[in-house]
């Protein structure tokens, strides 16, 4: 019995068969899902670097003592910080690859020279599927982010 189990040298064509079966079965369940994974991973990165970005036209204001101007693009997701003494930009994003469904910025958003907006409000940002809605509070300056 032995003898007879070494003598067999590989996969019989069913069998291999079968494991190119299973094998395309998972791909195409894993390829169906990373397009959507990408586009998740790159929404929440462009989201991230708007949050920091307001962030830090807040502690721009507060440190410099200066007033500071974040203008919207509402055709697509980019922005600028601008400092509004020196007309220097601090910060920008030319993203292309979304675009803002609703702002109740239309004048841009301002902060004080304690680092405080002039208005509070929210961005309604779509990057593909994905939706995002970051809400700047108007005491606190806080940025509060949520997908929807």
């Amino acid at each position: 019995m032995t003898k007879w189990l070494f003598c067999e040298k590989g996969f019989t064509l069913m069998e291999q068969l079968l494991i190119v079966m299973v094998f395309s079965i998972l791909l195409s369940i894993i390829g169906g899902k990373v397009p959507t994974i990408l586009e998740s991973a790159e929404a929440k990165k462009q989201v991230n670097m708007l949050k920091q970005d307001l962030q830090l036209a807040s502690y721009t204001a507060f440190i410099k003592k200066t007033r500071v101007t974040v203008e919207f693009h509402p055709h697509d997701v980019s922005y600028q910080v601008i400092e509004q003494n020196s007309e220097q930009v601090i910060a920008s994003n030319p993203y292309k690859k979304g675009i803002i469904k609703h702002s109740t910025f239309q004048q841009g958003l301002h902060f004080n020279q304690n680092g405080h907006p002039n208005i509070g409000g929210s961005l309604v940002i779509q990057f593909g599927s994905q939706t995002y809605k970051l809400t700047i509070y108007l005491g606190s300056g806080r940025i509060h982010v949520q997908k929807q």
